[in-house]
Formats: C-alpha cells, sequence, structure tokens
C-alpha cells in the first residue's frame, strides 16, 4: 500500500530526522487520561519508506514489560508504508508514565526511539478495599495509626476513617474495647448505619503514658477483633516559652562525643563505650529516658538526676551476634534540656563474619 504525504510533510520529517530512511508521521504519542480498568491502550506509529531500497525493521524493543510492541514484519519497499504499534497495560500502574521503543532495522541510518506518554487514572477501589483492616464490624485503613510527634503539654486528638462492613448499625462499646489508660477511642458519630464511612476519635494524654520518644500500644475495638491494631505517637517534653533568664538558668545537657565509629569487628563482639553526659546549666538535669532504635543496644546509668557542674557516665554495649556489614545505630537521650530536649548519640562501624 502507497502512503499518502505531502511533499511538505516529507521535507519537514527528513529535516527533522536527518538522513533516516523511514519517516514517521510522528515519533513521541501522549495518550493522555486512559482508565485502569479499561484495559491495554494501543496507538500505531505510520511510517514510510523514502529511501530507495528496501527496508526491514530487525526488532522493536519496549524500555518495560508493561508495554507490548508490533510492527511490520515484511520488508518495506521504496515508497510504501508500515507501522509499529505499541500496546501499553495500565493495570496495577496508575500515574503518569513514559516509555519507549527502540528499533532496529536493515538500515542504520532508520535506527530510532518512539515514545508512548500519558496519565493512568487508578481503578475506583471498593470500601473493602480502601479500608483492608478488619476491627470488629469496623475496617480501617491501616493496622497502625499514627498519632504523630506530640508534647506533653496536654492530651491530643485525631481522627481516623473506619467503615461499617456490616449488616447492623455499629457503635462502639468503651466494656468491648482494651485500651490502655491514656488512649480513649469513640465514634464521631452516634453511631454508623451498615456501609457507611466514618470517624473514630482517639483522644492520647501523653502526661498518663509518662513515656518520650516513640512508643506504641497494642489495641482492640472489639472482642472479636482479627487484627492487632496499635496506637504510635513520638512524645517530647513540653516547655512554655522562657525568658533569657530562665534560658540561663535552665539545665543544659552537654554530651562528650556524638557519635563513635569502633571501625572493624568480628560478629558475635560485645562493643562497650562510655559517654560523659554533663550538665553545663544552673538548675538540675534530669534525664527523662535513653531509647536506640535497635534492640542490640543497651545501656547502664547510675543516676539520671545531674546537679549543675556534675557528670554522669552512660555505658553502652552493643551486641553485633546478628549484625553483618556496615552499622549506623543511634541512641536518643530525653531530658528537660528546654533548648535540647532530645540529643542523639550514632553508633556506626562494620560488623565482619567470624573465620
Amino acid at each position: 500500500m502507497r502512503a499518502i504525504f505531502s511533499t511538505l510533510t516529507l521535507v519537514i520529517f527528513i529535516a527533522a530526522y536527518g538522513q533516516s530512511k523511514l519517516v514517521f508521521e510522528k515519533t513521541d504519542h501522549n495518550f493522555g487520561d486512559i482508565r485502569e480498568e479499561s484495559g491495554p491502550a494501543e496507538y500505531t506509529f505510520k511510517f514510510v519508506n523514502a529511501g530507495d531500497e528496501p527496508i526491514k525493521i530487525t526488532s522493536v524493543k519496549a524500555s518495560c514489560g508493561c508495554t507490548t510492541p508490533g510492527w511490520t514484519k515484511e520488508e518495506v519497499m521504496p515508497g510504501d508504508s508500515g507501522y509499529v504499534k505499541a500496546k501499553y497495560n495500565p493495570r496495577n500502574r496508575p500515574g503518569r508514565f513514559r516509555k519507549s521503543l527502540r528499533l532496529t532495522s536493515t538500515d542504520a541510518s532508520s535506527n530510532m526511539t518512539l515514545y508512548i506518554s500519558g496519565f493512568v487514572k487508578p481503578k475506583p477501589k471498593t470500601p473493602e478495599q480502601e479500608f483492608p483492616v478488619l476491627a470488629g464490624d469496623l475496617r480501617l485503613k491501616y493496622r497502625r495509626m499514627n498519632i504523630g510527634k506530640i508534647t506533653t503539654e496536654k492530651p491530643v486528638e485525631k481522627t481516623f476513617d473506619v467503615y461499617n462492613y456490616s449488616d447492623t448499625v455499629t457503635v462502639l462499646n468503651a466494656d468491648e474495647m482494651t485500651l490502655p489508660d491514656h488512649i480513649k477511642i469513640e465514634l464521631v458519630q452516634e453511631f454508623l448505619n451498615p456501609r457507611e464511612i466514618g470517624q473514630i476519635r482517639i483522644t492520647y494524654d501523653p502526661i498518663k503514658k509518662a513515656d518520650y520518644g516513640f512508643v506504641s500500644d497494642n489495641i482492640q475495638l472489639s472482642a472479636n477483633s482479627e487484627e492487632n491494631l496499635s496506637v504510635i505517637a513520638v512524645i517530647e517534653e513540653y516547655f512554655p516559652e522562657m525568658t533569657a533568664e530562665e534560658l540561663d538558668n535552665a539545665p543544659k545537657l552537654e554530651v562528650s562525643e556524638r557519635s563513635y565509629d569502633f571501625g572493624r569487628v568480628t560478629a558475635g563482639v560485645v562493643l562497650e563505650k562510655e559517654f560523659e553526659l554533663t550538665n553545663a546549666g544552673k538548675e538540675k538535669l534530669e534525664l527523662r529516658t535513653v531509647k536506640s532504635n535497635c534492640g542490640c543496644i543497651t545501656y547502664e546509668i547510675k543516676k539520671k538526676g545531674i546537679k549543675k557542674g556534675k557528670s554522669q557516665t552512660l555505658k553502652v554495649s552493643f551486641d553485633t551476634s546478628e549484625m553483618r556489614g556496615n552499622q549506623y545505630k543511634s541512641i536518643t537521650i530525653y531530658s528537660n534540656d528546654p533548648v535540647a530536649p532530645t540529643q542523639i548519640i550514632t553508633i556506626k562501624g562494620k560488623v565482619e563474619k567470624a573465620d
């Protein structure tokens, strides 16, 4: 079949693609918006052999398995036309995309790359997919409900979406819930009708929790909850606004070293390191707690109260038994230093396998 190209169009394409004998109508196609549930989107790139010798496409390689190429398999005679097809599968690929197809032919000057692009609109989720976590008659989006970073100033509230997937009206009964004293949970609405989306309100009291740093509590919303749920938060001490004089008189934590590199060690060794914690302020320093990001690290400290000008030794032990390769661990110290209540010590090195 002879392709019908205007002289002007042919001149433009040859000018744009140099000595390429295969002249395409376009080399970049944008599908625009396509729906994930609509199945593969397909576009055909058409070309004409503008040379004086037959040309055969030997391969078209897509940059992604999500794109299936097809092309004219026989030789394309001078003046005849051919095609390269691109079929893009949007399944499980929401969002923008840009893929390439690398064309190779018997004419090296005609080897080129074609492109397809677009935006995949995600398939609408069912309520069961949107709320995959079971909790009695309710479904939630996540097993872990994150309260975020909070201070000990006062209780905080946060809401989370829930879905009543049962066939009956649902209420939350405090007697059926398993909650610690510092957590209270209630429906924002008085009740939820069947197949209705609503919200639960969590009231979290960090003062009653009496802990600092990252904390987690396991909870149950009903006796027949099928999933393990947890409420997490990061707690820091609250300090009211202070005058310059008050800050000058406040406790001040100074750490002898902020990082320690133990170098290369053999797995199984228990490393020990001591850090000096000094109160450079004028009021008594209280160490609220010390936490590490790994169970492999333990610590010892004799007293958590440090008078002005005095020091305490923080003895840290790092068990390398289950470690291999480069290690980066941290120890976080929480205190009543109003300027720097949270201070981090980093421990790093390389653990090598024993011979």
